[in-house]
């Protein structure tokens, strides 16, 4: 596996920088519809900084909504993760998961997209948001949502 993290840290960068430039200084856009403007852009984004970059293929529609299989999220160490604790298949809002920490090597996890709380504040896209594809220890999480701070993981591409 090659790692890519430099370049989903400049996809990262770009991002924020049209939300908090171009959107969040003008109350006006600060609204669900601009947030659904802004999320086409930041899929074309995506589609043109990272994969043309390393000449990968996945439908514009997916992005962000499909967990991509060849982007691995690795932790970097023994760190912090907030998996998704649905209580109905209504409620899914819970991060609060017993299990809260992952090693390396310890879980699969596939990138989904970037997270933050509250997506009409200034945008930081502080978490990695990620698919847990297999856990060993834990198969009870798999097919759940979870979140780690981007800067306690590096980003791994499958040859597959």
């Amino acid at each position: 596996m090659k790692e890519i993290t430099n370049i989903f840290d400049h996809y990262r960068v770009s991002a924020r920088a049209i939300w908090n430039t171009g959107f969040w200084p003008d109350a006006d856009f600060r609204n669900w519809d601009s947030l659904e403007q802004f999320d086409e852009i930041q899929r074309i984004l995506f589609k043109e900084l990272v994969l043309q970059k390393i000449d990968r293929d996945w439908p514009l529609h997916d992005i962000f909504k499909v967990a991509i299989p060849f982007f691995h999220v690795d932790p970097r160490c023994d760190i912090p993760i907030l998996i998704q604790n649905p209580r109905s298949e209504r409620e899914r809002g819970y991060w609060d998961h017993p299990l809260d920490r992952v090693k390396p090597g310890e879980a699969e996890l596939h990138f989904l997209g970037y997270f933050d709380w509250n997506r009409m504040d200034y945008a930081d896209l502080r978490y990695y948001h990620v698919e847990i594809a297999k856990f060993d220890v834990h198969p009870e999480v798999v097919g759940h949502e979870a979140l780690i701070e981007h800067e306690n993981a590096i980003i791994r591409m499958t040859d597959e």
